[in-house]
């Protein structure tokens, strides 16, 4: 086993944990598994999983102050809903991005599963936007892309990351069950 995966998995799944609780902890704990997974994913050739590493660094710095200081008058963020057109420029943006990636990954790489990795990787960075939000749609779509990532992530032979996204989708359903649960009452739950 490779002890990047290892530490990765870890720290990957206590700061999903903590994100379904709206703990402000997941995002420094997220930083781990980030750099973690960075080296993982190129030893592996998944190279959009390896850069949207990249992009989790960055949004998880971003997440962890707007949690604390973006909501109304500087306080704590509430979770809300998509509008009707966000969910649509958000399916657009993902397939568009999807392709494009895809595309440069296959004519210019040696990655593995171009298509797939791409499609799920620009999935995850709008997941992750909305994460960063706390809007709630951001658990749905981390449900749909857990389930072919774990397939992914299997066929790779990263049995340890298999597992790890199988326990994400979990997460996510809970996730999302609680954060429904913060909308309907006055405080967040903790």
């Amino acid at each position: 086993m490779n002890t990047y995966e290892i530490v990765g998995a870890i720290t990957g799944l206590l700061c999903v944990w903590l994100a379904a609780r709206q703990n402000v902890w997941t995002w420094p704990i997220a930083l781990i598994s980030v750099a973690c997974y960075f080296i993982f994913f190129y030893e592996i050739q998944l190279y959009a999983d390896m850069w949207l590493q990249v992009f989790f660094l960055g949004s998880n710095l971003y997440g962890w102050y707007e949690w604390l200081y973006g909501g109304k008058n500087k306080l704590e963020l509430p979770v809300t809903r998509l509008q009707p057109k966000q969910i649509g420029l958000v399916v657009v943006t993902g397939i568009i991005t999807s392709v494009l990636m895809a595309l440069y990954f296959q004519s210019f790489t040696d990655a593995s599963y171009p298509w797939l990795d791409s499609i799920l990787a620009a999935f995850s960075v709008l997941a992750q936007i909305l994460l960063t939000r706390k809007k709630i749609e951001n658990w749905i779509i981390w449900l749909l892309v857990d389930i072919f990532y774990v397939g992914l992530y299997w066929k790779k032979e990263a049995h340890l990351t298999a597992g790890l996204y199988f326990i994400f989708l979990i997460i996510a359903a809970q996730g999302y069950w609680e954060w429904r649960k913060s909308m309907r009452s006055p405080e967040p739950v903790v």
